[in-house]
């Protein structure tokens, strides 16, 4: 089944009933047709954009699960960190990779520079929040980082807020970026470039404990 992100039902409830009234009114005052595909197509947009289907979360204490939809731009063994990337078309909400507790949030901001091919200008400069999770088998950093479109960065819950592995963590509007900093001495990375992923069900990583 598939849900809307949490904050959109109104918005979308609204659009619902407005798109009838003013297909109606269209057929008396002739000049508002032209409202009538751009209301649909807004609609459609909005609801595919927001929708936020149900998961059969994977509950594993030792692996680590994507917290976002999209593929793996960068897996950098060095900084133990994942890079994932998010398109138009993916789900943009973020899900808790491990359980844990929100530890701190922090919000920093910066440039909105587009994520196109292999450049790194957005991964580095753009606006971003980082959640620290404080888990059984260290701290975790999850980043959200936004686009060029995307200018808006929630996070569901405050800060103390301890969450199960695939909750629903935020949301990132629009095209987006998620980075995953793990403990180097704790996870080992098992995920490759290229990869696509799905948030609550595609392994990242596994805890291997190397000290």
């Amino acid at each position: 089944m598939v849900f809307l992100a949490n904050g959109h039902q109104i918005g979308s409830l609204a659009l619902i009933t407005l798109f009838p009234v003013i297909l109606v009114y269209s057929l008396v005052f002739p000049f508002l047709g032209i409202l009538v595909p751009v209301l649909f197509l807004g609609l459609c947009f909005h609801l595919f954009f927001y929708r936020d289907p149900e998961r059969e979360i994977k509950f594993e204490d030792l692996m680590v699960y994507s917290p976002a939809n999209g593929k793996v731009f960068e897996v950098d063994p060095n900084k133990n960190v994942v890079r994932i990337r998010m398109t138009l078309l993916d789900v943009h909400v973020t899900r808790m990779p491990v359980s844990g507790r929100i530890k701190e949030i922090r919000r920093q901001k910066g440039k909105y520079w587009p994520f196109l091919l292999n450049l790194y200008r957005g991964t580095v400069e753009n606006t971003r929040q980082h959640i620290t999770l404080e888990t059984k088998h260290g701290e975790i950093e999850l980043i959200q980082i936004a686009g060029m479109i995307a200018r808006k960065i929630e996070c569901y819950h405050e800060e103390e807020t301890f969450l199960e592995q695939g909750e629903r963590l935020g949301i990132i509007h629009y095209g987006s970026e998620v980075d995953l900093f793990l403990p180097s001495n704790k996870y080992e990375i098992i995920v490759q470039k290229g990869i696509k992923t799905v948030a609550g069900m595609t392994p990242i990583a596994k805890y291997s404990n190397k000290t």
